[in-house]
């Protein structure tokens, strides 16, 4: 029995993050494995969004979604992407993302390298850019947050992303319901390596609290923990795979959550499913998002330049279609998908995007907090 107030989410944060003697992982569910969540979790069916508006996820038929018996409202999907949607996003997270105006953790002094990925992507990168990758920690996008003051800033913001948004969107819809009009107003992209963890805590500086959290998984499986509101509740733990996505909605969304353990790229023997992606999926991305692509990629070293911010080119990511056309036939080319996929055998990407605003409201609507009151982080 556990005394009122002591912290039993730490003391399981703590026992799950050992490395010596090695934790104890056998009451961690896995969703590949039935036998380890008998009445833990139960199968939900998504509620579905019509097939020709899906982005290049998976059909909804064919989704694997679960809710947290213990946890109403944290919802699990395995991997409802399509395998180019997946490098299509690893991509973007680390070529793009990084890139300023967004803010980033190398960001508290000018940059020693303002392309971060580009520079230290190739193993015959200067060993300078390859470290300087290495400490990439977290991006922000959108409205940016203040890691120090723990709140947004209403003066430092970018435009959100469109394809992050709508594919969030539709994941969004089709668990909870096209009623559910969620809106990407900002993101955090963290990039974990295997000695990395994020300690138990609430997500409470949007001013909706309402709206539900979503988070991506790619690369390394991890553990990942969630708890009740407060820390006296015993959190259950789950592996997150490659693809993953995670839905705090509910109940659940101002609920403790943290990953203890980065897990190695072969913890699990089970066969992975192919990595060849279809013609299908391919044209299906391309005539739901930008049915005028016409153009062509021009092949691409592995490492050159892509960009939504290009100065060359001055022209916006999402808005034009033959750069959205070529990275999409881009990840198919194996030489251009390599270092992605090196960096995702040691590395886990995780995008956790947020609505900030009630709907209906604006930016204007509210009086911004300069730092966060509850500071329980």
């Amino acid at each position: 029995m556990a005394d009122a107030g002591e912290d039993i989410f730490m003391k399981h944060f703590k026992a799950l993050k050992r490395k010596c003697p090695p934790a104890d992982l056998t009451s961690v569910l896995d969703l590949d494995n039935p036998g380890s969540f008998t009445n833990k979790i139960s199968r939900i069916t998504p509620k579905g969004v019509s097939a020709d508006s899906m982005f290049g996820l998976l059909p909804v038929s064919e989704w694997r979604a679960y809710e947290l018996l213990d946890v109403p409202g944290a919802i699990i999907i395995r991997n409802p992407f399509t395998e180019t949607l997946r490098r299509y996003f690893v991509c973007r997270c680390l070529s793009d993302y990084p890139r300023q105006p967004n803010i980033s953790n190398l960001d508290t002094s000018p940059r020693i390298f303002p392309e971060i990925w580009q520079a230290g992507c190739h193993p015959n990168s200067d060993l300078r850019a390859r470290k300087y990758l290495h400490k990439l920690r977290w991006v922000t996008l959108g409205y940016h947050y203040d890691w120090t003051k723990k709140v947004y800033s209403q003066e430092s913001c970018n435009e959100f992303p469109q394809d992050l948004s709508t594919t969030t969107q539709h994941i969004v819809q089709a668990v909870l319901g096209e009623s559910c009009d969620f809106k990407a107003e900002a993101a955090i992209v963290n990039f974990y390596h295997l000695d990395s963890s994020l300690s138990g805590h609430t997500d409470h500086s949007e001013f909706d609290l309402a709206a539900p959290l979503i988070s991506v998984s790619f690369g390394l499986p991890c553990v990942f923990m969630i708890g009740g509101q407060t820390k006296t509740k015993v959190p259950q733990a789950l592996y997150l795979r490659d693809g993953d996505v995670v839905i705090m909605s509910g109940k659940a969304r101002m609920s403790y959550h943290a990953v203890p353990k980065v897990l190695p790229k072969n913890v699990f023997s089970a066969a992975k499913k192919s990595d060849t992606p279809s013609s299908v999926d391919k044209n299906t991305m391309t005539s739901t998002v930008n049915p005028k692509c016409d153009d062509e990629c021009s092949k691409r070293s592995h490492c050159e330049e892509f960009t939504e911010h290009s100065s060359a080119k001055k022209v916006k990511h999402d808005a034009d279609t033959s750069c959205f056309t070529q990275l999409i036939d881009c990840v198919h080319d194996t030489e251009f998908w390599k270092p992605y996929e090196t960096y995702l055998h040691e590395s886990r990407i995780n995008l956790n995007v947020r609505q900030l605003f009630e709907p209906g409201k604006q930016a204007k609507d509210y009086c911004w907090p300069t730092t966060d009151p509850a500071f329980n982080f």
